[in-house]
């Protein structure tokens, strides 16, 4: 007996699924820029802020099924704020800074100062590289983000 491959999986699976891939090129990005030794803030900010969310868009476009803004908010955005809430959690125990002082630690990790505590080796400033982390990259981040949110709604109604 075979097993059939469902076509229509859960929208629950479907979101785990561009989850991840999110998550995957948001690593491989990350690896690609810590070994070849890319230097530049700005760049690694755009590529994290825009290509990441890109390739979640792509998967949820060519998923099957008009699913709704609220699937593509979740899809999406989710992914976006949630990351946004890690690397600030990150930065502010990275520099031992009260969380609650958003000002002090969104300074703290733009000056790419040495960390204070956790990490104590100068090659690890290298790999926790966060000193893209900025007011500008949050709302590049984040409009980028919403931005294909619409295009993805759009797109699906169109196609309806």
């Amino acid at each position: 007996m075979q097993t059939q491959i469902r076509r229509n999986s859960s929208p629950f699976a479907k979101l785990l699924t561009g989850w991840l891939i999110i998550l995957v090129s948001y690593i491989l990005i990350r690896i690609v820029f810590f070994v070849f030794g890319f230097i530049s803030n700005l760049a690694l900010g755009g590529c994290l802020a825009i290509i990441t969310y890109l390739f979640g868009a792509l998967y949820f476009g060519k998923s099957r099924g008009y699913k709704g803004t609220w699937f593509y908010m979740l899809g999406i955005l989710f992914p976006a704020v949630v990351e946004k809430i890690i690397l600030y959690l990150l930065g502010a125990s990275l520099y031992d800074i009260n969380p609650a002082k958003i000002a002090s630690v969104l300074e703290a990790i733009s000056s790419n100062e040495p960390y204070v505590t956790l990490v104590t080796n100068p090659a690890a400033r290298y790999f926790l590289n966060i000193s893209f982390f900025g007011w500008a990259y949050v709302l590049v981040s984040l409009a980028a983000s919403a931005l294909l949110v619409l295009l993805l709604v759009n797109i699906k109604r169109e196609g309806d």
